[in-house]
């Protein structure tokens, strides 16, 4: 912008030393028409220039070490006047700030969330010298999720084993099964039509599946960088593999703002419950394991290399 206003001064004093030494009427027209091409530029931008947004295009998940660039879109493509912005990205979890330029890669050595947003975005007019302020794009997070390696899983988890039966949600396949009077509301597919015949009414034939007992993740936001790498991979394999045995469990985690809780009962609600501790804010000091749980299974997460 100094730049063009620099080269503007310029034709303005050349024009204006043009018009005193050559007198006549096309020296006159020159310095007019470089007084007025300021306004002139401003009346064409203004449409463009009040039009005007920008909005972040990022990944969101990434895996560690991989590389992800924040690409910027013009939300008004139609000659869109020139622009600048900062990019500053943000690590939640432990306060970290980065200025990164467009089309640069974003710091994904660890895990964690990161906020990505603009910062001192100006918008000018064609000739770019007029500045006005652009509103800022919507800010965008992008979780950068450990590596996919299938870590051990503790003695304690693998103990996990069903108590008893229960009704399977949703119905579909199951190894187990238990007959039952028809109530009102019951699902006609599941009806057991030989039995009902000799029974005087109906009989249904429903899916049961294994009640297992609760299982307890405890995990400190904490640590060192290379801590949080292993706390976050080792989370992500024992979460997915008690999920993956149809066990329910919850989460308890020492955040900065005390202890946090969710209960995970399906795959959408662990992936809120990830998508939360990524970006949780660095604990301080303590730890969750000093509190008393009741719970038949409890397995604390911790970050140190040996753990098994």
């Amino acid at each position: 912008m100094i730049k063009n206003r620099l080269l503007y001064f310029i034709a303005v004093t050349a024009s204006a030393v043009f018009y005193v030494a050559y007198e006549e009427w096309i020296s006159w027209i020159i310095l007019a028409a470089m007084l007025m091409l300021p306004w002139l530029s401003l009346v064409l931008s203004l449409p463009a220039i009040l039009r005007m947004r920008i909005k972040l295009d990022v990944p969101e998940r990434i895996t560690q070490g991989k590389e992800a660039r924040v690409i910027t879109k013009e939300c008004y493509s139609a000659g869109f006047p020139p622009y600048r912005y900062k990019i500053k990205v943000t690590k939640p979890i432990t306060g970290e700030e980065w200025a990164v330029s467009p089309y640069e890669c974003l710091p994904s050595e660890h895990c964690g969330g990161l906020t990505v947003s603009t910062a001192r975005t100006a918008v000018y007019d064609y000739l770019g010298l007029f500045r006005f302020r652009l509103r800022q794009a919507p800010s965008a997070i992008v979780r950068v999720m450990p590596k996919n390696e299938k870590l051990p899983i503790p003695e304690e988890l693998k103990s996990i084993a069903a108590r008893s039966l229960r009704a399977k949600r949703g119905g579909g396949f199951a190894e187990n099964h238990e007959i039952r009077p028809y109530h009102a509301g019951d699902t006609l597919n599941l009806i057991h039509w030989k039995l009902s015949a000799k029974a005087d009414g109906l009989m249904l034939r429903e899916p049961m599946e294994p009640d297992r007992g609760l299982a307890l993740l405890t995990i400190d936001i904490n640590g060192t960088p290379d801590e949080l790498d292993r706390k976050f991979s080792r989370l992500l394999n024992y979460g997915s593999y008690l999920l993956e045995n149809g066990a329910a469990f919850e989460v308890l985690a020492l955040t900065a703002n005390g202890i946090e809780k969710w209960a995970v009962r399906e795959n959408s609600d662990w992936k809120i419950c990830v998508n939360s501790l990524l970006c949780a804010p660095f604990a301080p000091k303590g730890s969750v394991k000093e509190q008393k749980f009741q719970t038949l299974w409890h397995c604390h997460v911790g970050g140190e290399p040996d753990e098994t």
